[in-house]
């Protein structure tokens, strides 16, 4: 290069950069510093979904699928598909038909994991009950509690059957030994919990186990009944809850005047926990503590 010499003032080197700009150009060219990298030279691209992460969010579909009994019509529901490609798009939905076999094969092991707890249950207690869904469609529903061996109090439900046969107390009792039987826990079920109606009294006793009514049931009975709301009667109590109960029903039934409550409720700064109007509470026969919540609501909105 050359031999001049230059002063270095307070550590700059800009005298020195000016110099080889000018003095010597084909030195600055040749020695170019590469461009600084920018931050996207840094990722590895789009996430890849291999097979143990589309297991992996497959099972947690499933999860959210039967904690919240949501319909499995969702996986084909196009909203859905479209927020999961946004999320995971390289995640593959699984069709219902897919999802439904995997559901069958849960719940396969699930099962096996209840029959070792029952196996191990020295005594076990059974609940039933007859219901009927939305549809008008009748089920039994049969459910076991016992202790295990590490004194954990378990409750499991077994069954949940249509009950297309007339709900006798012969077929109901039938119904239940198919279900102790079907679980091998026929010998160890020692009691069965039922409400008190005519055809469930003696369910249990038909199959050598002891029958116990349901507490709350009896509470129910006892209150209504000294309520005598149970049937028409000329009681002032009576008369009082029937009124009340039309009063709510006309609220319910009538869009306007609905809308009027809600206008005096905001007038009257009256609003429930979620700063929303609150609602009338109609009184349900099979509920004993429904008649105190219509009364302190009635009350309440006076």
């Amino acid at each position: 290069m050359c031999a001049k010499q230059l002063m270095c003032v307070g550590g700059s080197t800009s005298g020195l950069k000016h110099h080889l700009t000018s003095m010597h150009p084909d030195v600055m060219s040749s020695g170019k510093p590469s461009p600084q990298p920018s931050v996207a030279s840094y990722c590895v691209g789009p996430r890849q979904c291999n097979d143990a992460r589309q297991e992996k969010i497959t099972a947690l579909l499933s999860k959210v699928i039967v904690s919240n009994m949501l319909p499995l019509s969702l996986v084909d529901d196009p909203a859905f598909r479209e927020l999961m490609s946004f999320v995971e798009p390289n995640y593959k939905v699984p069709c219902r038909q897919t999802l439904t076999k995997r559901l069958e094969s849960t719940k396969t092991e699930v099962a096996k994991v209840v029959e070792e707890e029952l196996e191990s249950a020295s005594a076990i207690s059974i609940t039933t009950d007859l219901w009927t869904s939305i549809n008008n469609d009748a089920y039994i529903s049969v459910t076991a509690s016992y202790i295990t061996p590490q004194w954990e109090l378990k409750a499991r439900t077994l069954n949940n059957l249509p009950m297309e046969e007339r709900h006798t107390q012969t077929n109901i009792s039938a119904r239940l030994l198919d279900v102790a039987q079907s679980w091998n826990i026929a010998s160890k079920v020692k009691a069965v919990l039922h409400d008190g109606a005519s055809n469930m009294k003696d369910a249990g006793s038909t199959n050598s186990w002891t029958d116990i009514g349901c507490a709350a049931h009896k509470l129910h009975l006892a209150v209504i009944n000294s309520m005598g709301i149970d049937k028409v009667t000329n009681s002032a109590l009576s008369k009082c809850v029937g009124a009340a109960s039309r009063l709510v029903g006309h609220f319910s039934h009538s869009a306007l005047a609905e809308t009027e409550l809600a206008k005096r409720q905001q007038a009257m700064a009256i609003t429930g926990e979620n700063g929303q109007p609150l609602k009338l509470v109609q009184h349900v026969k099979t509920r004993w503590n429904s008649v105190f919540d219509m009364f302190q609501r009635l009350v309440k909105l006076r």
